[in-house]
């Protein structure tokens, strides 16, 4: 459930990178480093044309890149955070958000007029919260980004909400210094995401509940008839 859970996400992320309009703070990082790396040799190594299939950094590149980064600080200052669910995290996502701008430009996103893309970010925020919610629920961890606001606010001693925005304003601000997109995208991104996550927990909840609980209805079944 856990996969499931980041690959929705992951296709709320890639919605927010096709309308051009604006995203929420860290996918405006990832585009904003995208848009440096593609500038460097970084593009023409073997292992960047093998993810991608091109000699282009990629906003999952640039995504893995930054993750991989953040995973090794954790290792180094705090590695008993790092559970299975991280590394998954690590290695997939980046690939998940590559696949899914693919699956998306199918279809004539960019060429919509403005109303149109902000609903499509106000759909893509409501995919992202449908997805944190079911990931949540299997607690085997989460991305290095999440988890690097916990050891500053462990560190620190302070209230997570302040931590949480510093380091947000923080993506975000560097992330448009490089190039990343902000707009009217960014300021539906940030008054929605946290509403949708509330209203959408519940029932990522019973979601999960329903499959493991069927999953163990199979195995009881088939145990009995063995």
């Amino acid at each position: 459930m856990f996969f499931v859970g980041m690959s929705i996400i992951q296709f709320g992320v890639a919605l927010f990178l096709k309308t051009s309009i604006g995203s929420d703070s860290f996918t405006v990082f990832t585009e904003g480093l995208a848009t440096v790396l593609n500038k460097t040799g970084l593009k023409d190594l073997s292992i960047v044309h093998m993810i991608t299939g091109r000699a282009e950094v990629t906003p999952g590149v640039a995504n893995m890149i930054i993750l991989i980064v953040l995973f090794i600080g954790i290792l180094i200052v705090d590695r008993k955070r790092i559970k299975i669910g991280t590394l998954i995290c690590v290695i997939g996502v980046g690939p998940i958000i590559d696949l899914g701008v693919k699956a998306v430009s199918y279809f004539p996103i960019e060429s919509a007029n403005i109303f149109v893309k902000m609903l499509l970010v106000l759909g893509g925020c409501f995919i992202i919260a449908v997805g944190f919610s079911i990931m949540s629920e299997s607690d085997i961890g989460v991305a290095p980004n999440d988890i690097v606001p916990f050891i500053i606010k462990d560190k620190l001693n302070c209230q997570y909400r302040w931590v949480r925005i510093a380091f947000d304003a923080t993506f975000l601000i560097v992330g448009f210094i490089l190039g990343g997109k902000v707009g009217i995208g960014t300021i539906i991104a940030m008054l929605a995401i946290g509403p949708f996550i509330q209203f959408c927990l519940p029932y990522g909840k019973k979601f999960v509940g329903i499959v493991l609980n069927g999953k163990e209805k199979s195995n009881n079944e088939s145990t009995v008839i063995a």
